[in-house]
């Protein structure tokens, strides 16, 4: 794998060097053929500029040629009227300005074309001009004029010749230059255009290497993908059959084992699905005393004789630990499934032969059979509870769910509905009154929890209190009651409310926080609030005792409630932190009659007033035992005789007074 990684590390390299390497032609190619292209544009602005420049001189020589022609004639003609005036003829104004035209126009030759100014000599001027004083003289005639008119028609004949073979020399040298510029940019367009073949001839090269080498390190990466997908699928199988089977017996797991039982529940919810649940007996003596080598051993070859032992299409797994789970569809009857179960106890029952020593072990099951509202978990939970009650009998090691009665489906049941009941509002409070003997005042209201189950069934605490605390329910139905009778105890005058708190709830860490909140919550002063606390929760008094100190803090009272009916009574008053006594109802019954009891609540009298604690006794039925109550000296007492616990309004034990 690491060879591959490696491989595919290098591949990726060369295909960015690739890639770089083709843009970094690509950007050359494209400097190389801009810059021919610029040259090339260069070139021919300059050829455009030597042609445009060589018409213009030839138009400029056209008009430099035509006014030479023109001078010419007007000398000729000068020449022409200067003979008139030599045969004596009258010389006119005309003729007497055409010399000073002359004149003019050889002065503008130069700017025409500056060759043209070279053309009329000085000493054409001087003749001209001794010609020109001549007519104004009156047309004097003298050998002098003779020689300046030869001067004048021999220099006026050679201008335009000797004009144009300057010109043509001239025109001969712009040509040469607009022949060199066309040369120049003959070669730059061949030298471009060979460039362009031999960079696109380089480039088609390189892209057709790039190619061929982008193609192999595509192919040998694809390979490597294709490895490396097939590895990818192989650790994905084994990843899914190692999350669905168990290590060790390679036998399906918990999980597969529920989506099993699900499954044929759904396919045909009328189909019989059985369940046996087998836990192998003296496991963990053998595990502990061989070591877990031998108890691994032990488990491997269990799951084999299963799987031998059951039918081809009935399905095995490991539930966890020395538990195994067998599921059939083929079992028709009770006897069926016995049957089966028996052949299981033979096969584990034979002895298990590791290190030449031979291992026993037996096996209890647990069965339990399928009906239309069954699911997955509730199937694997009866056959569970079917094979602990086969492990604790003693006459057989195989037990049908159905044989142990309604006893667990009802408790089960009770268990679910009391889970929703808490949400459900099914729960209520009745209230029964704790009175001051002395004036039939009432002093506290006792909150007592009953659970409506249903319109007409009112269950007592004893129905459910017990699965409450086995299921951990209890938390959260005795912060129910504490908040409920928060709230009613408020809406009093000055009554005080007490409530019952179990172990369970004292070990709860967010308890007191609990109380707290619900104090502030309900606006209920803390000190008009009893937590009632029984000599059974009190058992451990270590455990209890830091709570009950920090609920005290709070500004609650605490009550220790069925005083008397434990093994040390009175160490626990000096060991918690109590400001109420309950005595039990037990010290009540037939008190008029036992003087024994009297002097035990007589004495309690003076102990609780020793301890500056409030004393109440429970139980009170009678008119009779509430005056013998009276003359022992209690102050406070609960009981039928009082009222009983009913719900509703607390009015009726508020400011009245009970004879």
């Amino acid at each position: 794998m690491s060879n591959s990684g490696s491989n595919s590390f290098e591949d990726s390299n060369n295909i960015e060097s690739i890639r770089i390497g083709l843009r970094t032609s690509h950007a050359a190619t494209a400097v190389v053929l801009v810059t021919l292209l610029a040259a090339l544009g260069v070139s021919a602005f300059r050829n455009a500029d030597a042609r445009d420049r060589e018409t213009q001189y030839l138009v400029r020589v056209e008009a430099t040629a035509s006014a030479i022609l023109t001078t010419q004639r007007n000398t000729q003609e000068f020449i022409e009227l200067y003979d008139d005036l030599y045969l004596g003829q009258e010389v006119s104004t005309t003729t007497k300005g055409l010399a000073a035209n002359v004149l003019f126009q050889i002065d503008n030759f130069d700017q025409r074309d500056e060759i043209a100014a070279d053309v009329v000599s000085d000493e054409f001027r001087n003749a001209l001009g001794i010609l020109s004083g001549t007519i104004e003289d009156k047309f004097s005639y003298d050998p002098l004029g003779t020689s300046a008119r030869a001067v004048v028609l021999r220099e006026s004949r050679n201008w335009l010749a000797d004009y144009q073979s300057r010109a043509v020399a001239q025109v001969r040298i712009l040509a040469e230059v607009r022949a060199t510029n066309e040369r120049n940019q003959a070669i730059l367009l061949f030298m471009c255009l060979a460039l362009s073949v031999w960079l696109l001839s380089w480039i088609s090269f390189s892209v057709a290497q790039a190619y061929q080498r982008s193609r192999s390190i595509i192919s040998a990466e694809r390979a490597n993908v294709e490895s490396a997908r097939a590895a990818l699928q192989h650790a994905t199988d084994q990843l899914s059959h190692q999350a669905r089977h168990d290590a060790l017996t390679s036998l399906p797991n918990r999980t597969t084992l529920k989506e099993k039982i699900n499954e044929l529940l759904k396919v045909d919810p009328k189909q019989n699905v059985v369940v046996f649940f087998c836990d192998l007996d003296r496991f963990k003596l053998v595990n502990d005393s061989l070591g877990h080598v031998t108890g691994d051993e032990i488990l491997a070859e269990a799951a084999g004789r299963i799987a031998k032992t059951v039918g081809e299409d009935d399905f095995v797994a490991r539930f966890g630990g020395d538990e195994f789970v067998v599921v059939s569809t083929q079992v028709e009857d009770r006897e069926a499934g016995l049957r089966i179960a028996e052949r299981l106890t033979r096969a584990l029952a034979k002895p298990f032969v590791v290190d030449n020593q031979d291992i026993h072990i037996g096996v209890s099951i647990g069965i339990a059979t399928s009906n239309e509202d069954s699911n997955a978990n509730q199937l694997l939970r009866n056959a569970d509870i079917a094979m602990y009650r086969a492990k604790a009998q003693s006459n057989s090691n195989v037990k049908y769910f159905e044989e142990l009665g309604d006893t667990f489906s009802r408790r089960l049941d009770t268990e679910n509905a009391l889970r929703k009941a808490i949400t459900n509002n099914e729960l209520l409070l009745h209230w029964q009154p704790i009175v001051n003997l002395k004036n039939s005042q009432v002093h506290t209201l006792e909150a007592l929890v009953r659970w409506r189950r249903g319109e007409d069934i009112l269950l007592m605490p004893k129905d459910f209190m017990a699965i409450a605390e086995d299921t951990g329910l209890i938390v959260d139905l005795g912060r129910w009651v504490i908040r409920e009778a928060c709230a009613a105890g408020a809406l009093t005058e000055d009554r005080s409310v007490s409530v019952n708190v179990s172990a369970s709830q004292l070990r709860d860490v967010r308890f007191v926080e609990d109380l707290r909140d619900i104090l502030a919550e309900t606006a209920l002063a803390p000190e008009r609030l009893i937590i009632e606390v029984t000599e059974h929760t009190v058992i451990d008094p270590a455990i209890v005792n830091q709570p009950l100190k920090r609920v005290r803090e709070l500004g609650c009272k605490v009550a220790l409630d069925d005083f008397g009916t434990g093994y040390s009574s009175l160490g626990l008053l000096n060991q918690l932190p109590v400001d109420i006594v309950k005595l039990d109802r037990t010290f009540t019954k037939d008190l008029a009659d036992s003087e024994a009891k009297q002097a035990i609540v007589k004495a309690l009298v003076q102990l609780t007033n020793a301890l500056n604690m409030m004393l109440v006794v429970e139980g009170v039925e009678s008119d009779a035992q509430r005056k013998t109550l009276r003359s022992l000296g209690v102050l406070h007492g609960q009981g039928y005789w009082f009222g009983e616990p009913e719900p509703g309004r607390l009015a009726k034990f508020i400011g009245s007074r009970l004879n």
